[in-house]
């Protein structure tokens, strides 16, 4: 199995290029003051010189070209449904994004640190009016099935969602490489103030070029996944738009 994943793992890396807790509600607000021409709009002279906003179909998403904390900006999805933090070295993968009716909506996304060797692989999915969202132990047998998972969650609770996690180290052994480790962050968060609207989400670290030495730090990528997660604030008031 974990020779199957990290197989797995590999394939992500030649498809995309690469190997897809503070609180942070005052970056992801309902507050509709956004620039007036849109980062999408704009010459890409003018915005910031990251991934986030050079690349087309990535900017398409970002609220404006404010860096709302170091190395992060707003990401908004097409349905209008959240807002959460991105980070600027990543770029958006149309190969594992979908947007199924009013009702559904995944984002996927990665970046790769050269000084560090390590690569970041980030998938959302944005669900409304799903009754599954609102029976916890459903939802969770969801995500554990998608990322082979047999533990516990821990829930948090913030003023405006639920946040249920996991993680989960694989060392793959029977693989014939240096650095053979990566590490998987893993749940949902679920609004508090509407029935029926969540956002299931996995991330994933690993080391890319097998060649080269790789720096994967735990803790820095499980304070990475956090802040991403406690940044989600649902758009309430633009969701049927």
């Amino acid at each position: 199995m974990k020779k199957i994943i990290f197989i797995c793992f590999s394939l992500l890396i030649a498809l995309t290029g690469g190997c897809g807790m503070n609180d942070n509600d005052k970056n992801t607000t309902n507050d509709n003051k956004t620039e007036a021409v849109k980062p999408k709009d704009m010459d890409p002279k003018d915005l910031p010189q990251v991934p986030a906003f050079q690349d087309e179909k990535t900017r398409e998403y970002m609220v404006s070209t404010k860096e709302e904390e170091p190395g992060y900006y707003l990401l908004e999805s097409k349905l209008k449904g959240f807002r959460m933090l991105f980070p600027e070295d990543a770029e958006y993968l149309s190969r594992r994004s979908s947007l199924t009716g009013k009702n559904k909506e995944s984002i996927g996304f990665n970046s790769y640190d050269k000084d560090t060797n390590v690569m970041f692989d980030g998938h959302v999915t944005y669900y409304k009016e799903e009754s599954f969202v609102n029976e916890p132990e459903t939802m969770l047998a969801i995500v554990s099935g998608k990322n082979d998972y047999k533990g516990e969650y821990k829930k948090s609770s913030k003023k405006k969602t639920d946040i249920y996690f996991a993680k989960k180290k694989d060392i793959f052994d029977d693989i014939d490489r240096k650095y053979n480790d990566s590490y998987s962050y893993f749940g949902y968060v679920k609004s508090t103030e509407e029935d029926s609207l969540g956002v299931e989400y996995a991330f994933t670290f690993g080391c890319k070029n097998e060649n080269q030495p790789c720096s994967l730090d735990e803790e820095k990528a499980k304070n990475k996944v956090e802040k991403l997660i406690n940044s989600i604030n649902f758009l309430l008031n633009k969701k049927n738009k």
